[in-house]
């Protein structure tokens, strides 16, 4: 029995053949030059990173350290480096559980569905629990990938099926003729047919969260075969559209 309706994408890419407007945390307007100050459910702890400090998506990696949604199992979060498929599946699950009374269930089940993915694992569960939600498939051979890094069209098409069931039922060709010449992307030729209708539905409608302009601004080129870093991914999963604000989530847990 699947607890969520997830719209199930048969994709050969792992993450997505595999697969409201929530407002960010309230920040108020600073003067030039300051930083807006970090909003905590405990701000008396320390940072357990040493490398964030300053750098975009720092407030966004404490709030989901601090919900549990990210582990510090050591003193660096290595934010340039781009996290891996199963990491993000991991986040995923358990950012969303984090944010929304109906939560994604994790799996009981003893084995795993795909052939590359061990118990062993520290983020098996979620990997399965995904699965069994209907909204990861992973590879035609039946492999998952976990250590591969997430592309940024991945990324999009994965985020925006748990922010809105919309997507374009338009032709690859004319999704493609939408993003390059109403949206302005340059490099539309690299995008997947895949993830197109996902791509532009994010891009285009605020129901679907614009989660690539979130993350990355209003910038012209995608560079959707482009691996997310770990900071990205932690600005990605900082907001739901029809989850709780993520200062509301840290102010009553419920991971």
């Amino acid at each position: 029995m699947r607890p969520l309706k997830f719209k199930q994408i048969a994709l050969f890419l792992p993450l997505f053949a595999l697969i409201g407007q929530v407002a960010l945390p309230s920040i108020q307007a600073q003067p030039l030059g300051l930083k807006a100050p970090l909003l905590l459910a405990r701000p008396d702890l320390p940072n357990p990173f040493i490398d964030i400090q300053d750098i975009e998506g720092e407030t966004e990696i404490l709030q989901l350290t601090q919900l549990g949604v990210i582990t510090a199992d050591s003193n660096r979060f290595n934010p340039s480096e781009p996290i891996q498929r199963d990491e993000f599946i991991a986040w995923l699950v358990k950012a969303y559980n984090a944010m929304h009374d109906s939560p994604i269930r994790l799996s009981s089940a003893s084995g795993i569905a795909f052939s590359d993915v061990s118990p062993d694992n520290p983020h098996s569960v979620y990997i399965q629990s995904a699965y069994e939600a209907g909204f990861i498939s992973g590879f035609e051979d039946g492999s998952f990938r976990p250590n591969d890094p997430l592309t940024r069209e991945q990324m999009i098409a994965l985020k925006s099926q748990l922010d809105s069931k919309g997507n374009s039922r338009r032709s690859p060709e004319q999704l493609r003729q939408y993003l390059q010449h109403t949206r302005g992307f340059h490099d539309v030729a690299e995008m997947d047919d895949r993830y197109l209708s996902y791509i532009a539905f994010d891009a285009g409608n605020a129901a679907g969260g614009r989660n690539f302009e979130r993350v990355y601004g209003t910038t012209r080129l995608y560079q959707p075969k482009a691996a997310v870093t770990r900071a990205e991914a932690a600005i990605l999963l900082s907001k739901f559209r029809k989850g709780d604000p993520i200062k509301d989530a840290l102010a009553n847990p419920r991971l």
